[in-house]
């Protein structure tokens, strides 16, 4: 395999920086260009235009991401569907909890109209939300979930899972108009190990009623 060629690396990874703070529509070619110290000509012949550079710069973050899952899948492929589940969730909100400053600005330049985020946007589902819904649809055959649209508990599971943690690193950060008694309340939407507590609940709740194990009638009648 070759070595990326270093002014092209030396871009990517610029851009990376500024969109981590900025997002993706915070991106302007001149300043980038002038932060990595390359000339416009240089980022022309790499890239051709911004909307390209951008398409690749998302692909470069995203692609290990979705092998990490998708690994992460191969790895349990010998536990029960719930199992793997619940491993390749943990997977992701470690994912999350690493990227979350990029992950609220993609976000953000998607609603904002961002076309390149967009694009994005559209070519996903058919990547970890699909890997997602195929392992929710495996522990539902077997018993493992709640009967109900795949997408409906998939939708759950992430409203409980990540956004909270995305809500942390993006729109709550530096909100100065909350009082100091939120801000445990926002360490904690960040906290990786308080996802993962959350994601017990989830799927515990997720489980049909017939596989939880009956409450002895000393803690029905305490």
């Amino acid at each position: 395999m070759n070595e990326p060629h270093p002014t092209r690396q030396r871009l990517l990874e610029q851009g990376l920086l500024i969109c981590r703070e900025q997002g993706l529509r915070g991106l302007k070619v001149r300043e980038l260009a002038a932060a990595a110290g390359v000339n416009l000509g240089s980022f022309v012949y790499h890239f051709g235009n911004r909307e390209q550079f951008l398409d690749e710069l998302v692909e470069l973050w995203y692609a290990p991401l979705f092998a990490a899952l998708s690994q992460t899948t191969q790895a349990h492929d010998h536990d029960s569907p719930r199992q793997r589940l619940e491993a390749v969730l943990e997977q992701l909100i470690a994912l999350v909890a690493a990227n979350a400053p990029f992950v609220s600005q993609l976000l953000a330049d998607t609603l904002a109209g961002e076309t390149a985020a967009r694009r994005f946007a559209l070519k996903l589902p058919w990547r970890h939300p699909r890997l997602i819904l195929q392992l929710i649809a495996d522990a539902q055959r077997a018993g493992e979930l709640v009967q109900d649209d795949p997408r409906h508990l998939m939708m759950f599971l992430m409203l409980a899972l990540g956004m909270p943690m995305l809500l942390a690193a993006g729109p709550l950060r530096d909100c100065s108009w909350l009082p100091d008694a939120a801000q445990p309340l926002i360490a904690r939407m960040a906290d990786p190990a308080t996802a993962r507590q959350r994601l017990r609940w989830a799927i515990q709740g997720l489980t049909p009623a017939a596989s939880h194990p009956a409450p002895s009638a000393q803690g029905v009648l305490s």
